[in-house]
């Protein structure tokens, strides 16, 4: 018995040193094919790192080059509202504001809505050869805006019609050159009482609403912007920036398809928004785009499209 006995843990014993003998090299088989595995999948997912690396790159590069091209091409063209050609000072200026007015954000002080998003559709710059078509989209869609207009001989009809149809005519400046309007107080107190002058000798119209060239907080006046607010507050006029951008005052025609974007996809930060359109020459795809934009707000819930009046919330970029 003890004899049976030893043999048979001999015999465990020999049997469990060969399965031992067996697993180690599976297992070490099994650990190399592992590490080759690891290996290959580090060695792709660095290519495609590498790959994306270079596109990125690319994309950059592309993107530093369009910039590039976009700015010299708008310093070379740019012109004044009318389209004519300007010296390198105004059109350093003309750069700055379009800059400012494409990207300037309001911080909504004074927002209320009461349940209702209002839009203002603005238009500055005008009258113009594009004034007529933007009445008549209004008039189709039974729609109040308000325009910002400088002066400009041989327009007197398109002044009156602004008036006529019911919309709100406000002022931007007589003679809209930054380095004329901002050289001093008086030069601006000059230019738009010229400007109220000449519209109320055409229209029968006082108007009180204004909005400065290049906005309140424009970067391009040789005076202090508060010096003129503080004129207007004197005058009883009240000064009315914007909070939404069509985009339309840089370069020259942008698409239908990103104007449109630019106002519908601003519009539901504020409940007041006032949109900032250009009635100019050249600006022939904001005529294009005014439809649609319209019928997308009209479509929307809780929401109405306004002209400004005295109701309006002040949508104004350097407060009080």
């Amino acid at each position: 018995m003890k004899l049976g006995r030893r043999w048979n843990i001999r015999n465990r014993g020999v049997k469990k040193k060969s399965f031992v003998e067996i697993m180690v090299p599976v297992l070490t088989l099994l650990t190399i094919i592992n590490c080759v595995v690891i290996l290959v999948l580090v060695m792709n997912i660095g290519r495609k790192v590498n790959r994306l690396e270079q596109q990125i790159l690319l994309i950059q590069n592309d993107a530093k080059e369009t910039l590039t091209n976009e700015e010299e091409l708008s310093l070379s063209d740019i012109s004044d509202i009318d389209g004519n050609a300007v010296d390198a000072a105004e059109a350093a200026d003309i750069a700055a504001v379009e800059k400012q007015e494409s990207t300037h954000q309001w911080d909504g002080k004074g927002d209320r809505s009461n349940g209702i998003r209002r839009v203002y559709l603005t238009f500055d710059d005008g009258p113009s050869a594009n004034t007529d078509r933007i009445l008549d989209i209004l008039a189709q869609y039974g729609v109040k805006a308000t325009f910002f207009v400088v002066g400009k001989e041989g327009y007197a009809d398109q002044y009156r019609r602004i008036v006529e149809d019911g919309h709100t005519l406000a002022m931007h400046s007589y003679s809209h050159r930054y380095n004329e309007v901002y050289a001093s107080l008086d030069s601006y107190k000059a230019d738009l009482t010229k400007l109220h002058d000449f519209l109320y000798e055409l229209t029968g119209e006082d108007c009180r609403f204004v909005r400065f060239p290049g906005g309140s907080s424009n970067t391009v006046s040789s005076v202090s912007m508060w010096d003129l607010i503080d004129y207007l507050d004197s005058e009883d006029m009240t000064y009315f920036d914007w909070n939404v951008s069509s985009g339309d005052s840089t370069g020259g025609n942008k698409s239908v398809e990103q104007l449109t974007r630019n106002v519908l996809d601003n519009i539901g930060t504020y409940n007041n928004a006032v949109v900032l359109f250009h009635d100019a020459a050249g600006k022939s795809t904001t005529v294009d785009a005014l439809a649609g934009i319209i019928e997308k707000i009209l479509e929307a819930d809780n929401t109405v499209l306004l002209p400004i009046s005295e109701d309006t919330v002040k949508v104004q970029h350097l407060h009080q």
